[in-house]
């Protein structure tokens, strides 16, 4: 690019019917790989990406037509600056020093996408995103914030930001009300920090919020009581240190999964999941759950999944559970040493006990509910086959595995 490069590329490209792309090995420039070269490479191309940059400044300038620029394996990238720029919609840095949202990010007048990963970011100031009316996807996965600052000052034109992904970051608590002012909020991933408490501190509603993502975190304390999310679907509460099922929850009335796969439960009581009317499936496999009982009547109309897969369940207790579209109840894997006798209280349900110690005696008494397939059981075709030291005779090719 220091001689004739540029006439090459407008030539090649002039000279192609069709051409998608192209890939220059190593760019050698006079001054720098960013700013003037940016104005003279615009005129040809709509999106440029960089593999490799070696240099610590990025100037994005102004007045260039080119939408889209990915600046990746920037060791050196510390900063970023930018003109008034009224074309450049979609902006990815990654693997770089930057340590903060570019001050500059607001000359970026259309700027639609803004994706700073694997870079030195230790903290967001949510200030930055105000005066950028087009941002509507903010991506800082994989940095070092530990902490988030609100808006301090109303917005003066209503934020289009509707994704945040902050995953693979250091922030140990969330306060839900920092997003107060980015009312059009629908999707956050905070997965894979290191998130203790997760609240909100005041009352705040996001009306199109959609997606939580917060699974391998630290979370043992879950209080949403201030938080009002009438479009969400589904919380995913996996990997995380709850010792018992939340108890504090905001109105969420078009929830329908709770997850709480791989925490630290010991038992369950089913009536705390009554507040929401809509849910159709609960997962709470892999935890240490050794009772699942209910306190007081609970009606889930619309229930049709209960998974409790990988615990050490020796007892359920379904009284006052009125579940009238329960079709899938899952205990494999636990220590249940006779078939809960569920099949008249949920008419609809099938049952998989497989993996547990089940008597002979109480298999046999089922014997109907598995040759209709209603009762799912541990089999082999021999004794040998089986985990456990006796079987009973399913029919001629099975055997159902069991304890005398």
């Amino acid at each position: 690019m220091t001689s004739d490069g540029g006439t090459i590329i407008r030539k090649t490209i002039e000279s192609e019917d069709y051409l998608y792309s192209i890939g220059i090995e190593k760019l050698i420039v006079s001054s720098s790989a960013s700013g003037p070269f940016l104005q003279r490479i615009a005129p040809l191309t709509e999106a440029i990406t960089y593999l490799i940059y070696r240099e610590p400044v990025f100037q994005v300038p102004a007045g260039n037509t080119i939408y889209e620029i990915e600046v990746t394996n920037a060791a050196n990238l510390r900063s970023l600056v930018a003109g008034t720029n009224h074309h450049l919609k979609r902006l990815y840095l990654e693997n770089c020093l930057v340590d903060r949202v570019p001050p500059t990010l607001s000359q970026m007048i259309v700027l639609e996408v803004l994706s700073i990963n694997q870079c030195a970011m230790t903290a967001l100031r949510l200030d930055v995103l105000v005066n950028n009316p087009t941002l509507y996807v903010l991506n800082l996965a994989g940095n070092q914030i530990r902490q988030l600052f609100p808006i301090t000052t109303p917005p003066k034109q209503r934020l289009v930001l509707e994704s945040i992904d902050l995953s693979s970051n250091q922030l140990e608590r969330l306060d839900m009300f920092v997003f107060a002012h980015i009312s059009d909020l629908k999707w956050l991933d905070v997965q894979n920090n290191r998130i203790v408490r997760f609240e909100a501190t005041a009352p705040v509603t996001y009306n199109y919020f959609m997606r939580l993502a917060i699974a391998s975190n630290r979370i043992t304390s879950f209080d949403t009581r201030n938080l009002t999310l009438p479009a969400l679907n589904a919380i995913y509460m996996d990997d995380n240190a709850l010792t018992e099922i939340p108890k504090h929850w905001g109105w969420h009335p078009n929830l329908h999964y709770l997850g709480f796969d791989q925490n630290n439960l010991k038992q369950v009581d089913m009536s705390v999941f009554g507040q929401f009317p809509n849910l159709t499936g609960i997962y709470i496999s892999e935890n240490k759950i050794e009772s699942i009982r209910t306190s007081s009547p609970v009606t889930l109309p619309l229930i049709d999944t209960l998974m409790f897969e990988k615990n050490q369940i020796v007892s359920v207790n379904f009284t006052g559970c009125n579940f009238p579209n329960l079709y899938y109840m899952l205990l494999m894997n636990n220590q249940l040493t006779a078939v809960p006798p569920l099949f008249q209280r949920f008419p609809k349900t099938r049952i998989s006990v497989e993996w547990n110690p089940i008597k002979c005696s109480s298999m046999m008494s089922f014997k109907s509910k598995i040759n209709e397939s209603r009762l799912y059981v541990t089999t082999g075709r021999t004794q040998s086959e089986c985990f456990t030291t006796s079987s009973i005779v399913l029919d001629q090719e099975n055997r159902g595995c069991c304890v005398a």
